[in-house]
């Protein structure tokens, strides 16, 4: 047979409620699903007191239609009685053993209905219980939440802050640095007037012979032109 909701209210509240409270978690995530559990706990805790009320509802309504065939069997008892025709009297009679019948069932189900009152108020105080230790849980998810935020935050600047010391170390002073970057001049310098003086001094055999011959041609101009100057020296 299946569990009814009131049942297994019962049941969370006396034993699986035990063993969720006495859990012990060392993660936030693990707390977390505490909580959860938690809740699903409170969500039975509550179909089992709308059941309860259901129940003791139902009995409510029982009771009221006892006492109301009760009261209608009554007066037609008192009926029976007040004339004055004695042959009446064995309907009163079966009429009265009716009444005590009812009397009985409803001496029946006002215990059943007042144990079910006091399930219910059992159930309701759990679940207030419940409802307060769940909203403190909240706040303490919330606090460790934020100290796990906190956490994270400060592990994240400390590696960053490893980084950038390993990295400065492995880096060298500034000096060495500079010293590297001047070498690294000092070696483009010499290599830019290497190719510089090369392109000058590297000529076709073309322009070599062209240039032999411009070189030629100025001597026999000279040569001619000291010719010229040397008679008017001499008449002078």
């Amino acid at each position: 047979m299946a569990m009814s909701l009131f049942e297994k209210a019962k049941l969370v509240t006396k034993s699986k409620l035990h063993a969720l409270l006495d859990k012990q978690v060392n993660t936030v995530d693990g707390y977390r699903q505490l909580i959860r559990d938690l809740e699903s706990a409170m969500a039975d805790v509550r179909a089992g007191v709308d059941e309860a009320v259901g129940t003791g509802n139902g009995y409510k309504r029982q009771l009221a239609t006892f006492n109301s065939q009760i009261a209608q069997k009554n007066a037609d008892i008192d009926l029976l009685l007040g004339d004055s025709d004695p042959s009446n009297d064995e309907a009163a009679v079966q009429l009265q053993l009716e009444v005590e019948g009812l009397q009985d069932q409803v001496t029946q189900y006002q215990q059943l209905d007042s144990d079910q009152d006091q399930q219910v108020a059992q159930l309701r105080q759990a679940l207030t219980q419940l409802e307060n230790k769940h909203q403190q849980m909240l706040t303490d998810l919330n606090k460790l939440t934020q100290t796990q935020a906190i956490a994270s935050a400060k592990n994240r600047a400390s590696a960053a802050v490893e980084a950038a010391a390993e990295a400065t170390s492995n880096a060298g002073s500034v000096d060495s640095i500079q010293a590297n970057l001047d070498h690294q001049r000092d070696v483009a310098d010499a290599r830019f007037a290497r190719v510089i003086g090369d392109m000058q001094s590297s000529q076709s055999p073309e322009e070599a012979a062209r240039l032999a011959r411009a070189k030629a041609a100025l001597e026999e101009r000279r040569a001619a032109l000291a010719a010229k100057a040397a008679p008017a020296t001499a008449s002078a």
